[in-house]
């Protein structure tokens, strides 16, 4: 399942990036998503970056996808400006993820990885970034 299949994610409004783009996922702003003071709420950007680091691990991990069960462990953020406009989500997985999580897969049942997130606007301007850790385990084979 794509983050943006979720019921929450359309209710807030993500979509996918368009066919070749850098980033992954976008959420335009809106009345659903703006704060008190007319700019993208915390809890907005938060759950766009959530959602932007499962997408990267589908992206770059798709032999595993279907394969393991994975959630959120922990996160580590920083709101660095305001957004006032769509932002885009870019994500990549750090180094040692990158290099280990499908042996450790294959010879555990269950591993850790850590996704690096950015949130931009279209003229580039980081509006936070973040730190996502996933607690990643073999699914059980279907019966």
């Amino acid at each position: 399942m794509k983050p943006t299949d979720l019921a929450f994610s359309q209710a807030l409004g993500l979509r996918p990036a368009p066919p070749g783009a850098a980033h992954l996922l976008e959420l335009p702003i809106g009345d659903r998503v703006r704060n008190h003071i007319g700019t993208m709420h915390a809890a907005a950007q938060f759950a766009l970056a959530e959602a932007a680091s499962a997408a990267c691990l589908q992206r770059d991990f798709p032999a595993l996808d279907g394969h393991v069960f994975a959630v959120v462990r922990g996160a580590e953020l920083k709101y660095r400006q305001a957004a006032t406009d769509t932002l885009l989500a870019f994500a990549e997985p750090d180094a040692f993820t990158r290099e280990h999580l499908v042996n450790d897969l294959a010879t555990r049942t269950r591993s850790v990885a850590t996704v690096l997130v950015e949130l931009k606007d279209a003229a580039g301007n980081v509006s936070f970034s973040g730190r996502f850790e996933w607690f990643i385990a073999r699914a059980a084979p279907a019966p």
